[in-house]
C-alpha cells in the first residue's frame, strides 16, 4: 500500500510537472508604433520635454526612436545603455510626431511642457495637446495635457503601453 501510495504521489508529481505545448509562452505581437502631439494655444512661449523610455521588441531590444516632425529635429539627448531619448527644446511647430525604427511590443514615453517666454502674461491662456498613439498605422490611445498657468506645476502625461494587446 506504501508502495502504491508513492507510485501515485510520483505519478502526480509527473504529469504536474510536466509541460503542455498549449501553455508555452506566446511571443508577444510587434507592431510599427508613432505618437503624435497637436499642440494648441500659444506654444512658442512653451519649452517641450518629451522622453521615449520604452521602445522594445518581444525579444526585448530596444528600438531607436525618431522625430519625424518637425522636420530636421534630433534628440537632446540620449542615453543608449539606459535606452533614454529625451528632446528638450523650445515649440516651433503645431506637431510633434515620434516613430519607432522597427515593430515593437512596448511603448513608454512622457509628454511634459514648460512656460519659458512671456511669463509675465497673466492673460495668456496655457497650451494644450492632444496625443495620439498609432500601431500599425491604427489610433490605439488618445491622451489629453494641458497645462497650467506661469508658476504652477504641471503634472506630465507618463504612459507605458503593451503594443501586443492591440
Amino acid at each position: 500500500m506504501k508502495n502504491l501510495l508513492s507510485l501515485c504521489l510520483a505519478a502526480l508529481l509527473f504529469t504536474a510537472c510536466s509541460k503542455d505545448k498549449q501553455n508555452d509562452v506566446k511571443t508577444p505581437s510587434e507592431k510599427k508604433v508613432r505618437v503624435e502631439v497637436a499642440f494648441s494655444g500659444n506654444y512658442q512661449n512653451y519649452q517641450l520635454l518629451f522622453s521615449v523610455n520604452s521602445l522594445t521588441k518581444g525579444s526585448g531590444t530596444f528600438v531607436e526612436p525618431v522625430i519625424t516632425a518637425p522636420a530636421n529635429t534630433a534628440w537632446t539627448q540620449v542615453v543608449s545603455q539606459g535606452n533614454a531619448y529625451n528632446y528638450i527644446g523650445d515649440i516651433t511647430s503645431a506637431s510633434f510626431v515620434v516613430e519607432g525604427k522597427e515593430a515593437v511590443n512596448r511603448l513608454g514615453f512622457t509628454l511634459s511642457t514648460t512656460q519659458t517666454h512671456n511669463t509675465d502674461d497673466t492673460s495668456q491662456a496655457p497650451i494644450s495637446a492632444t496625443i495620439k498613439v498609432y500601431a500599425d498605422n491604427k489610433q490605439i490611445e488618445t491622451y489629453t495635457y494641458k497645462a497650467l498657468p506661469a508658476g504652477q506645476v504641471t503634472t506630465p502625461i507618463s504612459e507605458n503601453l503593451d503594443i501586443s494587446t492591440y
